[in-house]
């Protein structure tokens, strides 16, 4: 980070400011979120800008909305960033499918310097594969948006 974070106009410093991250901005190697046993983590192949914040219940508290939001600094450009919705859940991947479309069209999450977005979901355990199932049906929604999106059991972990 070159300049000082509030130097800078991004998604933390503006539409961000008012919500406590639960890691807040910092250069890691690593990041990390996890609730009742599942796990989404990021190792960077450099030190990154990074910060994780708690949606639900926090910075959304009515209808549906997934748990966190990752914000990463983007490869490309400095000042440009990756959102990543994360979805830690039990047995219900429709109801995560859902809450992460209703979290990622929300005004809050909306700022010029967002990239690209990601969609992530932990579950337990995950449906079995009938040739149309909820993770294709939601591979090919997010698809068209243009947002990349995977899912994992127990710990997803990605390296970028």
């Amino acid at each position: 980070m070159a300049k000082k974070e509030a130097e800078i106009e991004t998604i933390i410093n503006t539409n961000l400011k008012s919500y406590k991250a639960d890691a807040p901005l910092s250069e890691r190697k690593i990041v990390s979120t996890s609730e009742k046993g599942k796990t989404y983590r990021i190792k960077f192949s450099e030190i990154k800008p990074s910060a994780v914040y708690t949606i639900d219940g926090k910075i959304i508290t009515e209808g549906d909305r997934c748990d966190k939001l990752v914000l990463v600094e983007s490869n490309t450009s400095q000042n440009k960033w990756i959102e990543v919705f994360v979805e830690l859940k039990g047995k219900d991947v429709d109801h995560a499918v859902t809450q992460l479309k209703a979290t990622i069209d929300e005004p809050v999450f909306k700022h010029k310097t967002i990239e690209k977005l990601w969609a992530r979901i932990v579950a337990q355990s995950y449906p079995k594969n009938t040739g149309n199932s909820t993770i294709e049906r939601a591979r090919d929604f997010f698809r068209k948006k243009n947002i990349d999106f995977k899912q994992g059991r127990i710990v997803l972990e990605e390296t970028v």
